[in-house]
């Protein structure tokens, strides 16, 4: 019994333009010694091969070949790491697979690049969306310009939409608080500025602001050496691609656990990192990482180890009802561990009426 060798672009119906974009993906797959040509490796041909719309798409979101190769290699880096790495001639992923077969929405014609680039956007554990999170891209607003994309509007209409739609002209509306502009009156907790929440023999965690406005309320969290810390504190987990599986994150000792108890239940925590603008207010409570500090002191006292802070700024929202608030944090690497609480009316207090 024999069988027929099939390419592995003969189950696909693309365009000339697709079709180069996956000759691009194939040779990059190919020229980093990757067996695994996954959904990284075809955005990275997509944004390779760009024309007409497409190009504006790429630069709305400062896309290029050498920012995205950078992620591709950072990708590599932890698959060697882990062990996941296999070297030999690329085959495509499932995931790769199924957006090369996605399908024009009128049924007419070849599968062209948005079509592609649709399908690489589907699956949020995708390397493809690894890759745009890793450069500071949210996926959902990926896929809001792709969408349109996928009817195939005029110049003009594509103008129309990228103009409404960029974070550049200001368009995007912070939903996270605070107002712009606006001020945050800081809260002092037990008549103290900074409460004590967590602290082992080598390390010490700190709220040293906490302050509310009608649209949430946000803190700054220190943590400051007592000794030389063996992992410092990581406020976010490290998100890893495992082929065949996707992006998984994965929680290590030096990640720092935080939570937020709400006083109806709901619990915030730091796993997920939202995007601080969007075009429309989620309808969930979130939890926001606003920024990070890192400072190092080094003492001219070698009886002294040197000094290292993190600081990190947070805003939860929106502005939470009755009752009492708990904020919980956990690091395994330190043996930090520890629970402060604080009346939501505090916060209220500082507010004050509802504008107009």
């Amino acid at each position: 019994m024999g069988f027929t060798v099939v390419s592995m672009e003969a189950a696909f119906n693309l365009d000339e333009q697709a079709q180069l974009a996956l000759d691009v993906a194939k040779h990059a797959a190919l020229a980093n010694g990757d067996n695994h040509c996954g959904t990284e490796y075809l955005l990275y041909g997509l944004v390779a091969t760009a024309r007409g719309e497409l190009v504006e798409l790429t630069d709305l979101f400062a896309l290029n070949v050498l920012r995205i190769d950078r992620a591709i290699e950072g990708i590599l880096q932890e698959r060697a790491t882990a062990g996941t790495l296999e070297r030999g001639a690329p085959m495509l992923s499932m995931r790769a697979r199924r957006a090369l077969s996605t399908p024009r929405l009128d049924g007419s014609g070849p599968t062209g690049p948005f079509e592609v680039l649709h399908g690489l956007l589907e699956d949020d554990e995708s390397g493809a969306c690894r890759v745009l999170r890793t450069l500071g891209v949210q996926p959902d607003e990926a896929r809001q310009l792709v969408g349109y994309g996928l009817r195939h509007l005029s110049k003009e209409q594509v103008d129309e939409l990228i103009s409404t739609l960029d974070r550049r002209s200001n368009s995007h509306q912070p939903w996270w608080g605070p107002v712009p502009g606006g001020r945050i009156r800081s809260l002092a907790v037990n008549g103290q500025r900074s409460i004590r929440l967590a602290s082992s023999d080598s390390a010490l965690v700190e709220v040293t602001a906490l302050g509310a406005d009608h649209h949430g309320f946000g803190f700054t969290l220190s943590a400051r050496s007592l000794r030389t810390w063996v992992l410092p504190p990581l406020f976010s987990p490290t998100e890893r691609l495992v082929p065949g599986q996707g992006a998984r994150y994965a929680d290590g000792p030096d990640f720092v656990m935080l939570q937020i108890l709400l006083p109806d239940g709901q619990v915030l925590d730091n796993r997920h990192n939202y995007e601080r603008f969007a075009g429309s207010t989620p309808t969930i409570p979130r939890l926001v990482r606003l920024g990070q500090r890192d400072e190092r002191l080094a003492l001219n006292d070698r009886r002294q180890h040197d000094q290292h802070t993190v600081t990190t700024d947070w805003w939860a929202w929106p502005l939470p009802g009755e009752g009492s608030i708990e904020m919980r944090i956990d690091w395994p690497a330190e043996a930090i561990s520890g629970v402060i609480s604080f009346e939501s009316a505090a916060l209220r207090q500082l507010v004050g009426p509802p504008p107009g």
